[in-house]
C-alpha cells in the first residue's frame, strides 16, 4: 500500500501538505479565551449556592462581594492588554501566551485553597489579568500560523473558545459539587501549559529574531510539506519583506496624528462599546439569578431550573456564533449589525415589560423571559459580539491596527467591569425593568448611528472608507472637479 503525500487535482493545479496542524495549534492556543469564558460564567450557577445559608465558602456572600466578584476580572484585564503586548513583542508570542497560563492557573488554585470572600475576588483578578492578556496574544498567535486560505475559519476560534467555556461551566455547575468543577477548571489552563511547552513560536516573530533556518522547519510543520518544498521558500522570502517594509509597534502618537484615522477611531471605539453597554455580558454573567427573578411571583410556567436555562443560553450563543462565521462575509459588515442590535433592543425591551408587569403581578407566560433572553444572546453572538472587532481590523492599515487593538480592548474591558459592578446596585435602586430597557435604548441608538455613521467596510479599500468618514459632501465635490479636469 502507497502512502499519497501529494494529491493532483488537475494538470495545473496541485495540492500539497494540510491544514490540520495549524487547525489543531489554534484550538490549542485559544485555551486561554476558554478558560476566560469558564471564569465569566462561573458565578451564574454559583451565586445562589455562595449567598445561601449554607455556602460551600468560609464566608456567606453578600450582594456586594458577588459584584467585585464579577467586576474585578475586569480591572486588572486592561493592564494585561499592554502588557502582554509589549511581552508578545519582546518575548516572542509563545512565551507571552504561557506567561498567561500562569495566573489563571494560581486564580483557580486560591479558590479549591480557600474560599473566603476576599480569597474568591482576589483569586478572579489573577485570572482577569492572565485572560487579558490571552486577548492579545491568541488572535495574533493563531492569525501568524495560519495560512490565508483558513485565516478567517482559525480567527473565529476566539469566539468560539469562549462560548464554549460558558456553555461548558454551565454544564458542569449543574451537575458537580463545587469543588470538582474547581479541579476541572484549573486543568484547562494547567493543560494549556504543558501542550505549549511543545509548539514551536509563530514564524513571523521567529523571522523577526533573524532565525530563518528554523521559520521554514515551522511553516513545513504548519503546512505538512518538505522543508525544502518551493513554497515555504516563497513563505520565508515574505514573511523577511513584511518584516523589513512595515512592522508595527504602539504608538497612539502615529494614530492621533491622523484626523481621518482620528475619526475611525472613534467610530470603531463608539461601536465596541456599544456592543459593551448592550448588556449581553451582563445577562451572561447573570444568567441564573435573572432566570430565578423571573421564575418568582405566581405560575411561571417554567419546567427548566435557572440552571438549566443557562445552558440553553449558552448553547444558543455558541449556534449564534456559528451563523456569524457564515454570514458575515455575505451580508456585510454594517447590514447584520444593525439587524442583530436592533433585535437585541427589543429583547431587552421585551425583557423589560416583563420585569416591570411582574412587579405590579400581572404575569406573562413563562416562556417569554427565557424566549427573549435566548433571542437577545444569539444576536450579540451572531453580530453584537464579533462585528466590531472585524470593523476595527478593517478600517486601519497594518501599521495602526495594532495600536488600535489595544487602545479599545483596554477601555472595552475597563466598561466590562464598571458595567458588572454597577449591575447589582442599579437593579436594587431602579429595578430590573428599568435596567433592561436602558439596555434597550442603547441597542437601538445604536442602530441609527450605524445607519447615520458608520461605513460599510466589507471588500472595501481604506481610501473609500475614509472618503465616506469624511462625509458625502466633500466626495461629490471631488467628483464634481474631476468632471470640470475632464471638460
Amino acid at each position: 500500500m502507497v502512502n499519497k503525500v501529494y494529491k493532483i487535482s488537475s494538470p495545473k493545479e496541485e495540492k500539497i501538505g494540510s491544514k490540520h496542524n495549524q487547525i489543531l495549534m489554534s484550538i490549542v492556543v485559544c485555551m486561554p479565551i476558554l478558560a476566560y469564558g469558564t471564569a465569566m460564567g462561573w458565578i451564574s450557577p454559583n451565586k445562589a449556592p455562595l449567598m445561601s445559608e449554607n455556602p460551600p465558602s468560609d464566608k456567606r456572600l453578600t450582594e456586594e462581594d458577588v459584584s467585585w466578584m464579577a467586576s474585578i476580572m475586569f480591572i486588572f484585564a486592561p493592564i494585561a492588554v499592554f502588557v502582554f503586548g509589549v511581552a508578545a513583542d519582546k518575548f516572542g508570542r509563545k512565551n507571552a501566551l504561557l506567561f498567561a497560563s500562569v495566573p489563571i492557573s494560581l486564580g483557580w488554585a486560591v479558590k479549591l485553597i480557600c474560599s473566603h470572600p476576599i480569597a474568591l475576588i482576589g483569586a478572579r483578578a489573577l485570572i482577569g489579568f492572565g485572560s487579558g492578556g490571552g486577548f492579545v496574544v491568541c488572535p495574533l498567535y493563531v492569525k501568524e500560523i495560519s495560512e490565508d486560505s483558513i485565516r478567517g475559519m482559525t480567527g473565529t476560534f476566539v469566539i468560539f473558545s469562549q462560548t464554549a467555556g460558558n456553555l461548558f461551566v454551565f454544564i458542569l455547575g449543574d451537575l458537580l459539587p463545587f469543588n470538582t468543577v474547581l479541579w476541572i477548571l484549573l486543568a484547562i489552563p494547567l493543560i494549556h501549559f504543558c501542550i505549549l511547552l511543545r509548539l514551536p513560536e509563530t514564524p513571523s516573530y521567529l523571522i523577526k529574531c533573524g532565525r530563518n533556518e528554523e521559520t521554514a522547519k515551522v511553516l513545513a510543520w504548519l503546512r505538512s510539506v518538505p522543508v525544502d518544498d518551493k513554497s515555504i521558500s516563497e513563505e520565508v522570502d515574505r514573511l523577511i519583506i513584511e518584516q523589513t517594509t512595515c512592522e508595527p509597534k504602539f504608538s497612539p502618537k502615529l494614530l492621533f496624528a491622523d484626523k481621518t484615522a482620528v475619526k475611525a477611531f472613534w467610530v470603531a471605539l463608539i461601536v465596541n462599546l456599544t456592543r459593551e453597554f448592550c448588556g449581553c455580558i451582563a445577562v451572561l454573567v447573570y444568567a441564573s439569578h435573572i432566570f430565578a427573578e423571573a421564575g418568582k411571583g405566581g405560575n411561571s410556567g417554567i419546567s427548566l431550573s435557572p440552571n438549566k436555562q443557562s445552558i440553553l443560553l449558552a448553547a444558543v450563543q455558541i449556534i449564534g456564533s456559528f451563523l456569524a462565521c457564515q454570514l458575515v462575509d455575505r451580508t456585510g459588515r454594517k447590514p447584520l449589525l444593525i439587524i442583530t442590535s436592533a433585535v437585541a433592543g427589543f429583547s431587552m425591551c421585551l425583557l423589560g415589560v416583563w420585569f416591570y408587569l411582574q412587579s405590579i403581578e400581572v404575569f406573562m407566560p413563562g416562556w417569554v423571559p427565557i424566549v427573549a433572553l435566548c433571542v437577545c444572546i444569539f444576536a450579540d453572538a451572531s453580530g453584537l459580539q464579533p462585528l466590531p472587532y472585524v470593523i476595527m481590523t478593517e478600517m486601519f492599515n497594518f501599521q495602526l491596527r495594532g495600536t488600535v487593538a489595544t487602545l479599545i480592548m483596554a477601555i472595552s474591558l475597563g466598561t466590562d467591569f464598571a458595567l458588572l459592578k454597577v449591575f447589582s446596585p442599579l437593579n436594587a435602586i431602579i429595578g430590573y425593568h428599568s435596567t433592561f430597557w436602558v439596555f434597550s435604548f442603547i441597542c437601538l441608538a445604536n442602530v441609527f448611528y450605524l445607519i447615520f455613521w458608520v461605513p460599510e467596510t466589507k471588500m472595501r479599500n481604506l481610501e473609500d472608507i475614509y472618503a465616506d468618514l469624511e462625509g458625502k459632501k466633500r466626495k461629490k465635490k471631488n467628483d464634481e472637479v474631476v468632471e470640470t479636469n475632464h471638460v
